[in-house]
C-alpha cells in the first residue's frame, strides 16, 4: 500500500515566506542593535568617562600655548 503524494502549498506561499522572513529579520536586527550597544557604545562611554575624570584642560592649554600651537596666542618670553 503506497501513501498518496502530498501536494505542495502553492497558494499564499509568498505571504507565508514574507511573514517568516520579517520575523526572522526583526529578531536579527534587534539582536544586532542590542549587541552593538553592549559591546561598543557602553564601553566607549566608559572610556570617555575614565579619560575626562583625570583630564586637566588648563594643563593641556598651557602645554599647547608653550609649544606654539595656538596661532592667536603669543607665548610670553621668559
Amino acid at each position: 500500500m503506497s501513501t498518496p503524494i502530498v501536494k505542495p502549498q502553492l497558494r499564499h506561499l509568498l505571504t507565508a515566506q514574507i511573514k517568516k522572513n520579517l520575523v526572522t529579520m526583526m529578531v536579527v536586527s534587534i539582536s544586532a542593535g542590542v549587541a552593538y550597544k553592549i559591546l561598543v557604545v557602553d564601553k566607549r562611554k566608559q572610556r570617555y568617562a575614565d579619560f575626562y575624570r583625570t583630564y586637566d584642560a588648563e594643563k593641556q592649554l598651557k602645554i599647547m600655548n608653550e609649544a606654539g600651537l595656538m596661532q592667536s596666542y603669543k607665548p610670553s618670553k621668559k
